[in-house]
């Protein structure tokens, strides 16, 4: 158990380590955007996931740990958090207790604790607070008992302390005055505490039960009886007892006057009085019970409510996020991207210099204007989403694909895969950006490329389907999970499986793909048989009169 805490505690710092790192990488980002240039922004991104994806491991080894230690404590009898004996372990010192009593003649006594007002702590402070006041409260306790004696976590705010060899009954009220005296010291010198106090219940052994279970029964009728005192109290267990029923003789007055030896005792009026006073204390916790229900359903629905209005907020930061930065993060660069690389490309290189060039240049200048052209101003009729500025004319979508699949040749070699086109003899034309249309193919190819096995065949295929111009591009990669399907449109939406395959993209492509294709009145379909399997998406976009 000790190589577990060790190993909980390292992990500990490693997490804590990790999220300091995490916010002065965070700090460095927002710094460095405003003068590095976009390549090393995406750097400085793809770093920062890295590292989001370490600490989620670090998360996991921790919860490991964390579950060991757990294991660890119960296997020795111990409760995790306060680190007393647990409940069996308490109930088997009890009747080993009483066995050993029962030997020897002696008697014992078993105080159930119960804390007043715990949960106003946990509501008003949080449930890390209530724990740390439940392990103070734990070495209260112990101070407070001889080391013989037994302290144990029965359950949430209450414990019981077993107090064996027990020379006199009143030793057990010495006892439990001094915890209340203890406690009180703790509260004054700890603001966490706030108003809590601890309702205790004594029963003795021989006298109130023989047996470990009932004994622990009498003690907890006692400390409901000390909960209707008030917080703080102390009180015995009283013995239940045949009480004058209401229609017997004495009472109902049928009979001769009682004598001076039948009437009640004052012991039996206080037993009386007691048992009375438990069950009214019964009704109040039961009804106790109920309203706390009826506070945690609003509570419960409250907060639905506040979460769903922080992610509509989120959801609405997010979307004016995509919108001002998509463009910027994505295609603009890649093709100057990928002509560095079939620059870098011996011994044919030379012949490609003019052409990349040419293609540079034409990026580098329009990228100067990208983020200034790109967005309307917002557009309360529009639902506050930027809208894309579109230099439309007629195109001719043959040549535009014949465009983008020369753009992506070089990843494509690198990546030793074969792009295969089957583009429609006729010529099909759309009343649209070039550049837009281009910025949309080319984040396709690129993700079937990035998602797709080294040597594999991408297929781009463009056919009519009336009044409407078909653009397929399917591969045989990674595949999509029918649950992806749903959201691999939004911002950020990628699974699991495909973190990290050939690098690690932002997430915004498909979403930059969907709002270049909205905005020239079209759609975008994903489709794929399952994860392995390949996927396909299909553009479909309005044909120019």
């Amino acid at each position: 158990m000790a190589e577990a805490e060790q190993a909980l505690s390292r992990i500990t710092q490693r997490v804590e380590a990790m999220r300091a790192v995490l916010v002065r990488l965070l700090q460095d980002v927002v710094r460095a955007e405003s003068f590095l240039d976009e390549s090393q922004s995406v750097q400085l991104l793809e770093a920062n996931e890295q590292l989001l994806l370490s600490a989620l491991d670090a998360q996991i080894d921790s919860e490991s740990a964390m579950q060991a230690l757990d294991e660890a404590a119960r296997t020795s009898g111990l409760d995790p958090l306060t680190q007393l004996a647990n409940r069996a372990l308490a109930f088997d010192r009890l009747e080993q207790a009483i066995a050993h009593a029962k030997r020897q003649g002696t008697q014992l006594a078993l105080l159930f604790v119960d804390l007043d007002k715990f949960k106003q702590i946990n509501d008003s402070k949080g449930h890390a607070i209530g724990d740390q006041v439940l392990r103070q409260v734990a070495q209260c306790l112990l101070s407070a008992v001889r080391e013989s004696d037994t302290v144990s976590r029965h359950g949430g705010d209450e414990f019981l302390i077993l107090l064996d060899d027990l020379a006199q009954i009143k030793d057990a009220l010495s006892v439990a005055e001094k915890l209340k005296e203890v406690l009180g010291e703790a509260r004054a010198s700890n603001e966490q505490w706030a108003e809590l106090s601890a309702s205790i219940g004594i029963s003795i052994y021989p006298r109130d039960a023989d047996t470990a279970t009932a004994l622990i029964a009498c003690a907890d009728q006692a400390m409901y009886i000390a909960k209707r005192q008030g917080p703080g109290g102390i009180s015995f267990f009283v013995e239940r007892t045949a009480f004058p029923e209401l229609g017997s003789p004495w009472a109902a007055g049928t009979a001769a006057e009682p004598s001076e030896s039948s009437e009640p005792s004052v012991l039996a009026l206080q037993r009386q009085t007691a048992e009375l006073t438990q069950r009214l204390a019964r009704q109040e916790k039961s009804q106790l019970l109920l309203q706390e229900a009826n506070e945690q359903l609003v509570l419960a629905t409250l907060s639905a409510l506040d979460l769903q209005a922080a992610a509509a907020a989120a959801q609405q930061r997010q979307g004016d996020f995509i919108a001002s930065v998509a463009a910027e993060l994505n295609d603009p660069v890649s093709p100057i991207r990928l002509a560095m690389t079939a620059l870098g490309r011996q011994p044919d290189a030379a012949s490609l210099l003019p052409h990349a060039q040419d293609m540079m240049a034409q990026q580098a200048t329009q990228i100067r204007g990208f983020v200034s052209d790109l967005l309307h101003p917002l557009d309360a009729s529009a639902k506050a989403k930027a809208k894309l500025l579109l230099n439309r004319q007629t195109l001719p979508l043959t040549p535009l694909l014949a465009h983008c699949a020369q753009l992506c040749r070089p990843l494509l070699e690198q990546r030793q895969q074969r792009l295969r086109c089957e583009l429609a003899p006729e010529s099909l034309c759309v009343y649209g950006d070039a550049l837009r249309l281009t910025q949309a193919v080319s984040n396709l190819l690129s993700n079937a490329s990035r998602y797709s096995h080294e040597g594999g065949t991408i297929q781009m295929t463009l056919q009519r389907a009336g009044e409407q111009a078909l653009i397929t591009i399917s591969d045989a990669g990674i595949g999509i999970s029918d649950q992806a399907l749903q959201t691999i449109f939004e911002p950020f939406g990628r699974e699991a499986h495909a973190v990290g395959v050939h690098g690690d993209a932002l997430g915004l492509g498909l979403t930059v793909v969907r709002e270049i294709v909205a905005a020239h009145g079209g759609t975008v379909r994903a489709s794929s048989p399952g994860i392995g399997q390949g996927c396909q998406f299909l553009v479909s976009l309005p044909l120019s009169e």
